[in-house]
């Protein structure tokens, strides 16, 4: 029988005192500091990455693409941040040059890679490391990951812009009609949460610089998930039925609005790299905290790794 105990290998720990450990280590490795500074950069990074993304929407051969893109993120984003986005995207759109997007690559990798290298750093904090790549490693790293991180929300976007009409297209083609037409729909919410879980296990697996086991399904994705999608829609159903950030702070209150969703996204982010990293350092196969690979600080001392002290006490008792 499957045991989420034993797949995320908690051992003895009970769910209260990893909640305990959670929370201490969230309070003591100040999280929201190093989300606020993930907000930072990523909203300089989001402006960049849209010239891009604008642009080679502009030369792709697909009609009213930008328009389905805008009524899907009006569905998401708040009002305030969707309106700032949106003049910017049409101004971009409506002004397109030759050249533009070679520019629009370059500014979105380099300044989308600075935002992943400030998730790196938050990420070694978390298991208390230091940063032990060299700077062209972690740059190429941060690159890697935006790239691959883009490809991820593009496709996870096309999916729920155009899923639906990818799927009547399919039945009509090859004639299978509308039981094809349900299937696919119902596939449609477990594949888009499927790319979502493999972005956050691309993000929790290759920023810190630590050497881990790979997870399809973290416990800090499977808590972060649904706890990024309820915070979305709560906070664009506050803003846009309670909020009066544009009353308040006038023409910025867009970005003040962008900004404080960005922060919470990297706070969620954030607390499901704490449950891994306290999993990790409490499970019997794990590290300890500050070792980059396990046994690290054991052989160092000269004494026996946290697994091979815990089998050799199990065998003591076992002989007893």
């Amino acid at each position: 029988m499957f045991s989420m105990r034993a797949y995320f290998k908690l051992g003895d720990t009970s769910y209260k005192d990893l909640a305990k450990r959670v929370f201490r280590k969230f309070s003591d490795e100040d999280c929201p500091e190093h989300a606020a500074a993930m907000a930072y950069y990523f909203l300089f990074a989001s402006f960049p990455f849209l010239l891009f993304l604008t642009t080679l929407i502009g030369y792709l051969p697909i009609p009213n693409l930008m328009e389905y893109a805008l009524s899907y993120a009006a569905k998401l984003l708040p009002g305030q941040a969707f309106s700032l986005l949106e003049d910017n995207i049409r101004s971009l759109f409506m002004s397109k040059k030759q050249g533009l997007l070679s520019i629009g690559i370059l500014l979105a990798l380099w300044a989308s890679s600075n935002a992943i290298v400030s998730v790196m750093d938050a990420m070694n904090n978390l298991y208390d490391v230091k940063e032990g790549r060299p700077f062209w490693k972690v740059r190429l790293i941060a690159i890697a990951l935006v790239i691959g991180l883009s490809l991820i929300f593009l496709s996870s976007m096309t999916l729920l812009m155009f899923g639906f009409k990818i799927g009547e297209f399919i039945a009509g083609f090859t004639g299978m009609g509308t039981p094809f037409k349900v299937a696919w729909g119902i596939g449609l919410v477990p594949v888009t949460l499927f790319l979502l879980m493999l972005a956050l296990a691309v993000i929790y697996y290759f920023t810190p610089d630590v050497e881990h086991t790979w997870k399809w399904i973290s416990p800090g994705a499977v808590v972060a998930i649904p706890c990024w999608l309820a915070m979305s829609i709560a906070f664009s159903f506050y803003i846009n039925n309670f909020g009066s950030y544009d009353k308040t702070y006038g023409s910025i209150g867009a970005v003040i609005v962008l900004l404080l969703w960005l922060y919470l996204s990297g706070l969620i982010i954030l607390i499901g790299a704490v449950i891994n990293a306290v999993i990790e350092h409490s499970s019997e196969e794990g590290k300890e905290p500050g070792e980059k690979v396990e046994g690290e600080h054991a052989a160092e001392r000269g004494t026996h790794s946290k697994a091979e002290s815990q089998q050799k006490a199990k065998e003591e008792a076992a002989r007893s």
